[in-house]
């Protein structure tokens, strides 16, 4: 019959894939979940875009506009030139029509900055939104394989949580709790062997008299549970292993 020991070491190694397993479905959840945050920020991206576009074009029909105003301005002022006879207004006048040409010079050349603006963002735009398809595409292939991964380890977790159930009720109430918690205090480690007089998770040095009392029990399959006096951990001995030093 199997020595406490001995089951305790077998509920590790079926806690030990528990564990996992677990890591391995929390990882593929992730990796959908990286996709959908990626596809989402594309399409913040497009929509941010797509406002700038439309306030790109708000502003070229402004300054069209202001520049059509500013034309008619000018053609009233020339029909004004030909009535005028004093040269003091004329000249006035010119001066004035010259500054007006200048504005319109630059807001010529803002609107057509704007153009180039609305050109260069409408092809980003484009770009993106080509990005958000592909993303989209992507992931329902990567959804498919990340659905059939998980009803895998879904499946071989459930067996195993079967077999574990089956394994902890041959256990110790109280051993099994004390090993539960060691296993989750001490990142799925609660049984270490001994080697070298030494505990194999603390890397602590273990007393001579323990490591005698830890083989005989190794030997004899005595049942008895030995802890690190470092780290609490359940000490094993591998019976193929050197005898610890005499005290």
């Amino acid at each position: 019959m199997a020595s406490q020991i001995d089951l305790l070491s077998a509920l590790q190694e079926i806690d030990q894939r528990l564990q996992s397993k677990g890591l391995a479905l929390q990882e593929l959840r992730q990796q959908t979940t990286a996709l959908f945050s990626e596809i989402q920020a594309k399409e913040r991206e497009a929509d941010t875009r797509q406002q700038r576009l439309l306030q790109l074009e708000t502003n070229r029909r402004a300054a069209e506009l202001q520049l059509r105003t500013e034309e008619e301005k000018i053609k009233e002022k020339r029909v004004r030139l030909n009535r005028i006879r004093n040269e003091r207004e004329l000249q006035a006048l010119r001066r004035e029509i010259d500054a007006m040409k200048e504005t319109n010079s630059k807001l010529e050349e803002d609107a057509l900055q704007l153009l180039e603006e609305i050109e260069k963002e409408k092809t980003a735009l484009s770009q993106t939104q080509e990005q958000v398809e592909e993303l989209k595409g992507k992931i329902d292939a990567e959804a498919a394989r990340v659905d059939a991964q998980i009803a895998t380890i879904q499946e071989e977790l459930c067996m195993e949580q079967g077999g574990r159930e089956d394994l902890a009720s041959q256990i110790d109430p109280g051993q099994r709790t004390r090993y539960e918690q060691l296993f989750a205090k001490r990142g799925g480690w609660a049984i270490v062997e001994i080697r070298a007089s030494t505990c194999q998770g603390c890397h602590m040095h273990i007393p001579p008299h323990m490591g005698n009392q830890i083989l005989s029990n190794a030997q004899q399959n005595t049942g008895v549970i030995f802890h690190c006096p470092h780290c609490g951990r359940i000490l094993v001995w591998k019976i193929e292993q050197s005898p610890p030093p005499q005290d």
